[in-house]
C-alpha cells in the first residue's frame, strides 16, 4: 500500500523540511517498501510522531494583487513522508467508514464518485 501511494505521487511537488523530494522517493519505491510501512506502524502503535514531521516551512502565496499584504495567504511546506502517512490513514479511516456504512449517504464531499455536483 505503501509503494502504491508512493506511485500516485506527483513528483513535481515541493519537499518539506526534511527536504526529501517525492522525486527522490519514487526512484527508490522498492527500497522503501519495507522502511517505510514499519516507522509509520512504529509511530501509530507508540502514539508518537516525529518532531521533523511536524514542521513545516511556511511561505507567503499571493491570491490577487502581489501590491497588496492582505492578498497573500501562508502555504505550509511539510514533511512529503508525513504527507504519504495521512494520505494512508485517511485512505484506510474512509474505507472503514463506507465499509460500515457509518456515513451518511447523503455525503458527498471527499468520497470517491461523490462530488458537490452529484449531491445536487
Amino acid at each position: 500500500m505503501v509503494a502504491k501511494k508512493i506511485r500516485d505521487m506527483k513528483e513535481n511537488k515541493s519537499p518539506g523540511v526534511n527536504v526529501i523530494p517525492p522525486k527522490l522517493l519514487l526512484e527508490i519505491v522498492e527500497q522503501n517498501s519495507i522502511p517505510l510501512p514499519t516507522v509509520f506502524n512504529l509511530s501509530l502503535k507508540e502514539g508518537v510522531v516525529l518532531l521533523e514531521w511536524k514542521e513545516a516551512n511556511i511561505f507567503p502565496l499571493f491570491k490577487k494583487d502581489q501590491e497588496k499584504v492582505k492578498d497573500y495567504r501562508p502555504v505550509s511546506l511539510t514533511s512529503v513522508i508525513c504527507k504519504l502517512l495521512e494520505r494512508l490513514i485517511k485512505d484506510h479511516l474512509v474505507d472503514f467508514l463506507v465499509k460500515n456504512k457509518l456515513i451518511n449517504p447523503s455525503q458527498h464531499g471527499f468520497l470517491k464518485a461523490r462530488s458537490c455536483l452529484t449531491n445536487m
